[in-house]
Parts: C-alpha cells; structure tokens; sequence
C-alpha cells in the first residue's frame, strides 16, 4: 500500500464518523450491516434518544422491527454454516436438493426456497434449503420411491427461527413434505421418549381418544420444552457450529423413525377421525380437492355452523398424507402458512400418543 492510498483511507475513515440524530421525530442510524448478503439492523431514535428497538432491512427494504437484544442472522449465513459442516462430513451422506418445488408458495434458487413478496415482508426473508441422501428409499413398497433427507430454515424477518428438520421428496410427482414439528417432538432423543412411556408406533392411534388426549398433553409438554430451548438458542449467539451439527444429527437419526411410520401410514385405514382433523386445520378451501372426504354442514343452536367430515371409499392412512403433501407442495399458500400447516400435517398423522 502506497503513501496516497494510506493517506486516502485515512481520510476517508474520517469523514462521517458519526451520523445525524434528529432532536425531532424519529431517526435512524446504522448498528451493523451484512453487506455480502445486503442486510442490516439500524438503532432508532426518538427526540434525539435512543429507543430499545432496531429497525431490520434487506435489499433496502423494510422487514420489521426488533428489539436491542435480538441477534439477527442472515439467512445466507446459515446456510453457509451448514453446508460447511456437511462438507466436513460426507459420512453423512447429504447433497443439495434441486428439485424443482416452486408451485406458487416460493420462489427458488437451486435448493433453497423463499418467501415471495407479501403485503408485510420483501421477498426473501424466510427461506428453506433442502439436502438428501444419495439415494432413494421406497418405505412403503408402492413403488413409487422417496428420497430422504433434511431441511435447514431461517428467516430475518422474525416470523421463523433456525431450524433443522428431516424432510422428504418425492420425484415422481414433485411431492415434498417438511417435518415441521417432528424435530421438536425427536429433540429429547429416543430415550426420553421411551422413558415417558411414549410409543410412536402404537396402532390403534386413530380411535383411542383417551390416548390421543394423552398423547396431544405429552407432546405439548415436549413441544414447550423444546421451545424453550429454541427460544435460548435461536438468533443468540448459542447457536454454535457444533449446536448445529448436533441437530443435524438428531433429524438424521429420526429418518428411520420416520420411514417406519410411512410403513404404518401404508396399513392403516384413515379413519372418520384423520377426516374431521383435515377439515378443522386444512384452509377450507382445500377440502375439495381431497375426494376421499364428504363433508356435511350442521347448524347449531348459537347460530354457527358445524362441519362434519367423513369418509369416501377406503383410503389409507397413507393416502390421507400424501394427498394433503400433495396440496401443499403445489398449492398457492404463502410461505409461512405452507410451513405452518406442514405442521397440521404431523400432528394428524405423526402424533406420538401415550401407550
């Protein structure tokens, strides 16, 4: 470096030093900037004092507000993290998933999916990136083969934490299913569950209802732990590489707990009960596309109007669940609500349930 150069740099780190607070009205000024992937968090002030909120942009867009203390990531730095660490490992046998799966609920870049625009966020704040394992499975024996693997999420807009989650894609039909809420359930490791006397393949799971209500106690008991930990975690500096490599692991290790219950999902009927749970969680305007069900509507005495869903002919278990993944891959919901009722989606048909 020359004379000039050093001279040049000098003076330029003297040229705004500080920027201009407003002693009126609101004001910004930048608290730090990820300039590689064009996000930033900008301290705000009141009256010329400063607030406890920060305000988040991306692509010189407005996302949302946030207060001092939450440590944003960017999404492409998670990814980055994360890949580093399944390039480190090849044992675990993980590629990027390209696949095409943009049906209206994302836009996508080789395997990572965003968020589109919305009346609320710029497009990209929340985002997907899927990986699968080299090779296919067919865990039900229809012929029709799955490729396993996991998906890694993140958003910068608050609406969705880091998460890894296993995941599963079906080329034949592009059908793809995210295990929302399975890695919160798989969190405590096998051996909690079997400790709590938990089974995840009892079989009469659809018409035992005292279970079923034991079963939802047990796993919102787990579910709130584990958001707990999340909650300590998520966009703190918690979130180390090796924390990340753990739950890379744990979503790993519950694949084949998974492809069991597919297995099952394969031999046992849906059931009135799955029926009148995809009605009172899917949007309503899905119901129609699902022509194993008939719905009635029930008029009650305050006025309101109940619907009863039943049964059409003799679908599987397994039916039901790829009809509603089916849906969701192809359908036109947003990014959030997509992922939101993937979650539906396993609670109906992957619920641990009290022996």
């Amino acid at each position: 470096m020359n004379n000039m150069e050093t001279k040049t740099e000098f003076e330029n780190a003297w040229a705004s030093p500080r920027e201009d607070v407003s002693k009126d009205g609101f004001s910004t000024t930048l608290y730090k900037s990820w300039d590689k992937w064009g996000v930033s968090m900008h301290d705000v002030w009141l009256n010329g004092n400063l607030t406890n909120k920060r305000h988040i942009v991306y692509n010189d867009q407005f996302v949302n507000t946030c207060s001092k203390n939450y440590v944003l990531l960017p999404n492409e730095q998670v990814v980055e993290a994360v890949e580093e660490i399944l390039k480190e490992h090849p044992e675990y046998n993980l590629v990027p998933d390209k696949s095409v799966s943009v049906n209206g609920w994302c836009s996508q870049n080789g395997n990572m999916l965003l968020s589109k625009k919305t009346s609320t966020f710029p497009a990209g704040t929340s985002m997907m990136t899927k990986y699968v394992m080299n090779k296919e499975v067919d865990p039900t024996g229809d012929g029709r083969p799955i490729k396993m693997g996991i998906s890694v999420g993140n958003s910068i807009d608050l609406t969705r934490g880091f998460s890894i989650m296993p995941y599963h894609h079906r080329p034949y039909c592009t059908n793809s299913m995210f295990h929302v809420s399975f890695q919160k359930i798989m969190a405590e490791g096998n051996m909690a569950l079997e400790n709590d006397k938990v089974n995840m393949y009892e079989k009469d799971i659809v018409t035992a209802r005292d279970n079923i209500s034991k079963g939802e106690g047990y796993l919102r008991e787990v579910g709130q732990h584990n958001k707990e930990i999340v909650r300590n975690v998520r966009h703190t500096k918690r979130l180390t590489k090796e924390f990340i490599r753990e739950q890379i692991v744990r979503s790993l290790d519950s694949l084949d707990v998974i492809m069991s219950k597919y297995d099952e999902l394969a031999k046992l009927k849906l059931t009135k009960f799955h029926a009148q749970k995809i009605v009172d969680t899917m949007p309503k305007t899905s119901i129609k596309e699902f022509d194993f069900i008939k719905t009635t509507e029930e008029y009650q005495k305050d006025g309101t109007v109940k619907v009863e869903a039943d049964i059409v002919g003799n679908p599987t278990q397994w039916d039901g669940f790829n009809a509603l993944t089916d849906y969701l891959s192809h359908g036109k919901l947003a990014f959030n609500s997509t992922m939101n009722h993937f979650r539906d989606v396993d609670n109906i048909f992957m619920k641990v349930t009290a022996q």
